[in-house]
């Protein structure tokens, strides 16, 4: 009986090409023996039972300008739990769920509050301590790193964990990439790795908070508009942005240095892994078309990982300081 070949583009931008038998559909790959949620090939696939067999181990909340913007809520399986509260680290095949949130919040009677109400993305990790997959582009550095469409859960659209995941865990490498700290059900094994800035409040006077800027009368001085402008961006900055980004000069994290960036073109910041939407946008940060993009970080660059991560500030105005703040990055 005669064969077809065709070929898929799939949403992951890989091409995948499958050969189906007119007699039926092709014979789904087997699972793996270490893992339920991976085939033979290394495609991770999305707990079919979840939540069932997992459990909550902790929540971040993520500031954006106006307050919480994301939840991010985390999950395990009780044995991997178990197994790490005992010896410190995850098991051979441990699956860790992350599901973001887009937050909302309301007054309430304890002030205002905030939760997740629309799905945004999830990610799932599998621990492989045998580096089994090493021709798999989802595979490195100990784990297998998927991500999934909100709306199908079936659809995994990551497509290179170096480019697509790793970029945001880089700060908890000595933590086995996940920030372990933030899990209270780990344990003390994970605790001890709570940053010390946390541990004593972090925060120096006036920063992290969207304070009003004002002219010093007790010293005499007064601030021109344009730096009480600059000033404001640094707060908004503050709250909103130095979660992943730097202002060294090449000391990148989830995103790149923001050192120099005004007047420089978008996706061109040496030893920083961009995505292909980024490096290809054609853009440069002049101011206007950064205000642009903090205003609509999806849409402006269609296709870039911050769109996926930080929805934007609120108003032009915010933008403006922002962008104003980064000009003095130099």
């Amino acid at each position: 009986m005669r064969n077809y070949v065709r070929c898929a583009l799939l949403a992951t931008s890989t091409l995948v090409a499958t050969v189906v038998a007119a007699a039926g559909p092709a014979k789904p790959q087997k699972r793996t023996n270490f893992s339920p949620i991976v085939d033979t090939r290394g495609d991770i696939s999305f707990p079919a039972r979840f939540p069932e067999g997992y459990q909550h181990i902790g929540t971040w909340a993520v500031l954006g300008a106006e307050g919480v913007a994301d939840t991010h809520n985390v999950y395990a399986r009780p044995k991997d739990v178990i197994y790490f509260r005992k010896n410190g680290r995850f098991p051979d095949g441990a699956v860790i769920i992350k599901e973001v949130l887009e937050a909302i919040g309301s007054g309430h009677t304890t002030g205002k509050a905030y939760w997740g109400e629309r799905g945004k993305t999830w990610f799932v990790m599998v621990k492989d301590t045998h580096g089994r997959f090493t021709t798999n582009p989802l595979w490195g550095d100990g784990w297998g790193w998927a991500q999934f469409d909100p709306k199908d859960r079936s659809r995994q659209i990551a497509t290179n964990y170096k480019t697509d995941c790793l970029q945001c865990h880089v700060p908890a490498r000595e933590m086995d990439w996940i920030y372990v700290y933030a899990y209270p059900a780990l344990g003390e094994k994970a605790l001890r790795f709570t940053p010390e800035a946390a541990r004593t409040g972090g925060l120096k006077a006036g920063e992290g908070h969207r304070v009003a800027v004002a002219d010093d009368a007790s010293s005499g001085t007064s601030t021109t508009a344009e730096q009480r402008k600059v000033l404001a961006g640094k707060q908004l900055f503050d709250s909103a942005c130095m979660a992943c980004h730097s202002i060294k000069a090449g000391e990148h994290g989830i995103g790149p240095s923001l050192f120099g960036v005004i007047g420089r073109m978008a996706g061109s910041a040496p030893g920083y892994a961009y995505s292909d939407a980024m490096r290809n946008a054609g853009v440069t940060w002049i101011t206007e078309n950064m205000v642009k993009h903090l205003m609509d970080t999806r849409g402006f660059i269609p296709g870039n990982r911050m769109g996926s991560m930080f929805k934007g500030v609120s108003t032009s105005n915010d933008g403006d300081s922002i962008a104003a703040y980064l000009a003095t990055l130099k």
